[in-house]
């Protein structure tokens, strides 16, 4: 069930990009070379974090291959759609058996509960303790929600590895650094993390990521 995509983009966007490319060089020429587009929200708490089960521990490749069969049959806005699904037929779609239980799972507890405006409100630690109740929402789909739907601004996700490398490749000379490091260098780009992040994701792959 194809549905035209809504996508919204934060106001500040242009304000973070002046301010990383004057106290960060690599930062720099990725924003110079990546200036052609900008992180985009849909404004639907579901479909993001669905969107985020589907995408972890696997490539994006992959995970655009699975959620665009997902898409296609799924009504992926209307936060019941997979309540009453049993989890073969969710497998069909590419779906791991521990992942079909996830959208299950989020479907039930979002179903009476998918406003933006509710969610957006709230305090990062207050998102963090209600999300980690449902089972298959971890650490790296939190913060996925909070940098690409709730476009916070100073978000930091040292769990995805995809990133690791990204810090690797542009400020390492290919040498994957540990977590710690990682976490440290990320620190002067406060408070702009979210948006250092988008960059460096768009130097390992230019496709632009919609969660």
């Amino acid at each position: 069930m194809v549905k035209k995509i809504k996508k919204s983009y934060p106001d500040w966007w242009a304000e973070a990009c002046i301010e990383l490319s004057q106290k960060d060089e690599v930062m720099k020429k990725l924003i110079k070379f990546y200036s052609d587009s900008s992180i985009s929200t849909i404004k639907n708490p579901f479909y993001s974090l669905s969107r985020c089960i589907v995408g972890q521990q696997i490539s994006v490749q992959a995970a655009d291959a699975v959620w665009s069969r997902l898409v296609d049959y799924f009504d992926v806005y209307d936060a019941s759609c997979f309540i009453k699904e049993k989890e073969i037929f969710l497998k069909s779609f590419g779906l791991s058996e521990r992942k079909a239980v996830y959208l299950k799972n989020l479907s039930s507890y979002l179903a009476d509960n998918n406003s933006y405006d509710f969610w957006y409100q709230l305090k990062d630690e207050e998102i963090n303790i209600r999300l980690s109740k449902i089972k298959g929402i971890g650490p790296w789909s939190i913060k996925m929600f909070l940098i690409f739907s709730l476009n916070r601004k100073d978000i930091f996700s040292s769990e995805d590895l995809g990133l690791i490398k990204a810090i690797g490749k542009n400020y390492y000379n290919g040498k994957i650094p540990d977590k710690k490091e990682a976490e440290e260098l990320a620190l002067k780009w406060s408070p702009w993390r979210t948006v250092a992040c988008w960059f460096l994701w768009r130097s390992i792959d230019p496709n632009v990521v919609v969660y």
